[in-house]
């Protein structure tokens, strides 16, 4: 006891002579020692570290297993292991376990979670703007996993902070701003940097001492009505309010309407109402319309904000958009990649519209949609960065101290705040450089112009998007004996055919249901045309020419969806996403005349009576009975 109490009393020469103290054997010792195999090593131990690397190799190889074969019928299958629909009902029931489970069932169980789930990079995924994500930036997020990098300050995060630095720097000089003074925080998605470009406009326009005193101004956001809804997110979680989101209507393009910006401007100045912020959205997402963003800096350059207040914020949304800034070096003379004509021409314009970013004051970029990285990964660039950080700092609590240059926790939201983003979009940034954003972006555009052409040449189908050159083809499909471009203008710009465009509209709406059903629901498969390509639909993608401020969106213009983000999606599986549509719409038909015979042998129906829904399958909507006229040739 005496040598016991002389090694805590007395200081060793070398730390080395510190001797470990004695404890006593217990239960939870025992146990301790078993559950740190769950955990990595600290130190470098071949073997340790061997097993720590062979059990995550393990559970990636248990999530490949649920991978269809790359021949045959289910080769065609866009999901992982089986079909079946999830089942949360007995979710609730879930509860901890008395003990400790072994880590390779954890694994096993978690992995059994996959089954059913989407393969983003399968050539017939095309569902929305959700790409795969490359291996270097799935493996930097990983890493970010191993050792947990936080990005509050950088002593949490030392050289991994260097992620966040760097990649921002590259985004800065894609846009042209000033990489020295410009810069860029990682956060949650695009709803954290419209979060953050709503916060940072409400103190910029109403000053420093709102955040104290709360927000007691109405300030008004102006946004296209094709905005992101994420508007009306921010403003209701900012305190601001959604009521104080105003829409801008758009052209014909879906852009922003300059005339109706400046009357709505002019609108607020009258009622004393400043205007915080201004959204540009470069890229929606149906459409791919880019706001005209110059001409709003114009404006707002020489506008007298209501009550002195400083002028608006120019919030770029370019979530979608931002990746092509990549072409802002590409030799569209030479063409060295050898796009198409028609490829090089819709590139071009994309990329012209896009180097309008300069003029933005704030930036939200998505690497989960544009940058080919995982979920989720988004960049809040803002080009004057010491003012944003100035105008946004708060105290640090006692508890933590400066000891690098960079702490980006005295004025984020977040506070912890995980490097996965970081290292994620920094790996891809490396990987793929000028060369390969364009050649990802560029093979979009190439099997997007092969598509149209295809709906093109198929009489009972059409584009509805043909001068948009984004990443999603909108389309509709009509009955065999409809010629589909003549019906299809006269629902854009006849006010006679109105209810023509409201019946069209629910077979589409039909079609995107037997669709998704022919892909997810066993008991609808159809023989020799299983597993169709996972497409989607959209029920407001334009209002009419003849009724630009149409409300009801019954009345806009529905479509099927197409996004061939994947890099393995080819022009075989957008022909087969067109015949696939055709042929749903025949199944459909074929549906809604067995109904309408039903219902006349049974007489279910009476005369002049409203046709009914079928709610069996409703993905999208209902399965509306429509009127025979529609269906078949009269």
């Amino acid at each position: 006891m005496a040598s016991q109490k002389q090694t805590l009393t007395s200081l060793p020469q070398v730390s080395s002579e510190i001797a470990s103290p004695e404890v006593a054997p217990s239960v939870w010792r025992r146990q301790l020692d078993a559950l740190k195999a769950s955990f990595p090593s600290p130190w470098r131990e071949p073997d340790r570290d061997q097993s720590f690397e062979q059990m995550f190799a393990r559970a990636v190889g248990m999530i490949n297993a649920l991978k269809q074969p790359p021949a045959g019928t289910d080769a065609a299958k866009s999901y992982l292991g089986k079909v079946d629909l999830p089942d949360y009902s007995k979710c609730h029931e879930a509860r901890l376990a008395p003990r400790m489970m072994p880590q390779e069932q954890v694994l096993a169980e978690l992995a059994s979670l996959f089954d059913g789930m989407p393969v983003w990079n399968h050539p017939y995924t095309m569902a929305n703007v959700i790409p795969p994500a490359n291996t270097p930036s799935i493996i930097g997020a990983a890493m970010a996993g191993v050792f947990s990098p936080n990005i509050i300050e950088g002593e949490y995060s030392w050289n991994v902070a260097k992620t966040e630095l760097e990649a921002a720097a590259m985004v800065a000089a894609m846009i042209g701003w000033d990489p020295q003074t410009a810069g860029g925080l990682f956060t949650f998605g695009g709803t954290g940097c419209y979060l953050y470009g709503t916060k940072y406009a409400l103190t910029r326009v109403l000053g420093p001492e709102s955040r104290k005193r709360g927000i007691r101004v109405d300030g008004q956001i102006l946004v296209s009505a094709e905005g992101h809804y994420v508007k009306d997110n921010c403003s209701d979680w900012t305190g601001l309010g959604s009521g104080n989101v105003r829409e801008i209507q758009v052209d014909e393009q879906n852009r922003m309407s300059i005339p109706h910006l400046k009357q709505v401007l002019e609108e607020c100045r009258r009622e004393g109402k400043p205007v915080v912020m201004v959204v540009c959205t470069m890229g929606t997402t149906d459409a791919f319309a880019i706001d005209p963003i110059r001409e709003v800096r114009e404006i707002l350059d020489s506008y007298e904000n209501a009550g002195g207040c400083p002028r608006p914020l120019l919030y770029a949304d370019a979530v979608i958009g931002w990746s092509w800034l990549a072409f802002k070096h590409y030799d569209f003379e030479r063409n060295p990649l050898q796009f198409s004509a028609e490829a090089l021409a819709k590139i071009r314009r994309n990329a012209e519209q896009m180097a309008d970013l300069i003029y933005a004051d704030a930036i939200g970029c998505d690497f989960h949609k544009t940058g080919w990285s995982p979920y989720n990964c988004s960049l809040f660039m803002v080009k004057d960065y010491k003012l944003f950080a100035k105008m946004l700092e708060r105290p640090a609590p006692a508890y933590l101290q400066d000891r690098t240059a960079y702490n980006p926790g005295h004025y984020t939201l977040e506070t912890s705040r995980s490097a996965a983003y970081s290292t994620a979009a920094w790996s891809t940034l490396k990987l793929l450089g000028y060369e390969g954003f364009q050649v990802m972006l560029g093979r979009i555009i190439e099997v997007e112009v092969y598509f149209r052409k295809v709906l093109a040449e198929m009489p009972n189908m059409v584009c509805v998007n043909p001068t948009e050159n984004g990443f999603v083809t909108l389309f509709r499909v009509y009955p065999e004996w409809v010629d589909a471009k003549a019906q299809y203008q006269r629902e854009l710009s006849d006010p006679g055919a109105r209810e023509d465009l409201y019946w069209y509209n629910m077979l589409q709406q039909n079609v995107a249901n037997k669709l998704f059903a022919m892909l997810r629901d066993p008991d609808q498969r159809v023989e020799g045309w299983e597993y169709p390509p996972y497409t989607s639909f959209t029920a407001g993608y334009r209002p009419t020419s003849y009724a630009p401020g149409e409300t009801d969106k019954r009345y806009w213009v529905y479509g099927l969806k197409s996004y061939p983000m994947s890099p393995y999606c080819d022009e075989r599986a957008m022909l087969m996403a067109a015949m696939y549509a055709r042929k749903a719409c025949q199944l459909v038909i074929e549906e809604q005349l067995a109904m309408h015979a039903a219902r006349a042998a049974q007489q279910q129906a009476a005369a002049g009576a409203e046709p009914g829904a079928d709610t069996s399958a409703n993905w999208f909507g209902d399965n509306i009975l429509i009127p025979l006229k529609y269906l078949v040739q009269q």
